[in-house]
């Protein structure tokens, strides 16, 4: 089974519909891929606008732990120094849709920004090998 898995970063002051922004568009731009799943950090991973975008797009949301986000970081195609300063990676949303698809993964979309600026997308894929 391929594994698309859209990888959510946001600020603390993003609101549903900014989460919501980008995985619509996350979405858009893997038609006619369907995601199985959303990624975050775990420290975000109960954020009220998290869980209210993943419940409209009935998206389950993989929890991931600062030690597999890192893991990934090296496989990010974006880059932002003030990201990297606060959480050890260039893009969350990249490194968390790439730790949650899985060791083989790789980026579909890079880093989308929504609207409001206030939420990131990523999406990875991991296809089973023949």
């Amino acid at each position: 089974m391929t594994a698309v898995v859209i990888g959510v970063g946001f600020r603390s002051a993003a609101r549903a519909s900014s989460i919501t922004d980008v995985i619509e568009a996350a979405s858009r731009a893997v038609a006619p891929r369907r995601p199985t799943a959303l990624a975050t950090p775990a420290d975000k991973a109960g954020h009220t606008a998290l869980l209210e975008a993943a419940s409209a797009a009935s998206l389950p949301v993989r929890s991931i732990d600062d030690a597999a986000l890192r893991q990934s970081g090296g496989r990010v195609a974006t880059s932002s120094p003030l990201v990297t300063r606060h959480r050890g990676v260039g893009s969350v949303c990249e490194a968390a849709a790439l730790a949650a698809t899985g060791p083989a993964a790789r980026l579909l979309v890079p880093r989308l920004i929504s609207q409001d600026r206030l939420a990131t997308a990523a999406v990875a894929i991991e296809e089973p090998t023949p």
